[in-house]
């Protein structure tokens, strides 16, 4: 089809939308696609598709937008550019003049798994650089290879991270002890082991099996996104060990320390150790014995519970399926900041016959 013929479908001008759409047939051609700098080459493109609209295929961004968003200089934009028009990547739109460039980007076609990523990562936000303009900076292609992802890797269910299979924070073999018990309630104590663990074919690309270290490089760069601001690790209560268990709500260590929550996420924290105190009746003790983070009861049926870290973007697409996550991990909160403060309330009264959740 020309450019002419697809140009006429096209609904998009300019960035019409906080987040855009990397197909995963795309993102392939991508790594194979002939380059004297794929660094540059893939930034290139993000930057071309971070300017389409909703249609995420027209763009009116150019080597103009890589200089100002990345920093990347206009003649190693300009290359890229012929590169990704060489490479059937980029088609120049018939409405494109030399002042005023236009592209048209492929169509992801099929892809019912596509990568979504947030337009901040080229724009922004205020004056803080662009997080891929940080990772220009590191010269390193496979970092911004395994930025991209860790973004096809996200799931949409309350944590919005990536598995626990593929990346997370704390050993399969760290679950929750259990303490005391007291009338229908079980008290586990639980620490967040600080040790990170990875698997999964996105490994491979970072993985050199032949060096003395071959997770060394993979590590590196993990660290290097956490450095920049890419990536970080929020706690959360699971419950069970497995990789594939359920979470259950994130948790806010500070408030062990500061015990002045200001969000739900903190009041949810600090309402669970309350209700450890209440029911461990003076035995407050075997919180220090334990060493733990975090005392939690659940109910007695349940099984050993753990803390993990999950692998969170700091940057995320404000996608339909992102804003879902988000409200399942807000219901969540409520859900068992209701069931814990109604259990404190039992407690308080010496009631220890209902189970967390029931109904009052």
């Amino acid at each position: 089809m020309t450019a002419e013929a697809i140009e006429k479908t096209l609904r998009g001008k300019g960035r019409g939308s906080r987040f855009f759409v990397l197909g995963r047939d795309v993102w392939s051609r991508l790594l194979e696609a002939k380059t004297v700098n794929r660094l540059n080459l893939v930034l290139t493109f993000l930057t071309l598709l971070a300017g389409t609209g909703s249609d995420h295929r027209l763009t009116k961004w150019s080597a103009k937008a890589c200089e100002e968003r990345l920093g990347l200089g206009r003649p190693r934009a300009r290359l890229a550019i012929q590169e990704l028009i060489t490479a059937d990547l980029v088609v120049i739109s018939s409405a494109s003049t030399k002042l005023a460039p236009q592209y048209v980007l492929p169509d992801i076609g099929e892809d019912d798994d596509p990568i979504f990523l947030p337009v901040q990562i080229v724009t922004g936000f205020g004056q803080e650089a662009p997080v891929l303009r940080r990772v220009r900076e590191t010269g390193d292609w496979l970092l911004l290879k395994m930025l991209i992802d860790l973004y096809g890797l996200v799931q949409v269910d309350q944590t919005y991270s990536v598995p626990l299979s593929a990346l997370r924070q704390g050993d399969e073999d760290a679950v929750g002890k259990k303490i005391s018990e007291m009338g229908v309630h079980a008290l586990w104590a639980l620490s967040l082991d600080q040790s990170l663990g990875a698997e999964g074919a996105w490994v491979t690309a970072h993985h050199d099996k032949k060096a003395a270290k071959p997770w060394s490089a993979f590590w590196a760069r993990v660290k290097t996104l956490q450095d920049i601001g890419a990536l970080w690790f929020e706690p959360w209560l699971f419950d069970g060990p497995e990789w594939d268990a359920e979470p259950l709500f994130p948790v806010d260590y500070s408030v062990l320390y500061t015990r002045q929550p200001d969000d739900d996420v903190a009041l949810l924290s600090a309402t669970v150790m309350e209700v450890s105190r209440e029911l461990l009746e003076g035995r407050e003790y075997l919180l220090d014995s334990y060493g733990a983070d975090l005392v939690v009861s659940l109910p007695l049926h349940h099984r050993a519970p753990a803390v993990r870290g999950v692998a969170k973007l700091r940057v995320e697409a404000d996608t339909p399926g992102c804003r879902l996550a988000y409200a399942r991990r807000k219901t969540a909160i409520e859900r068992w900041t209701r069931g814990y403060s109604q259990l404190l309330s039992d407690a308080q009264v010496g009631r220890y016959d209902r189970p967390l959740g029931a109904p009052e």
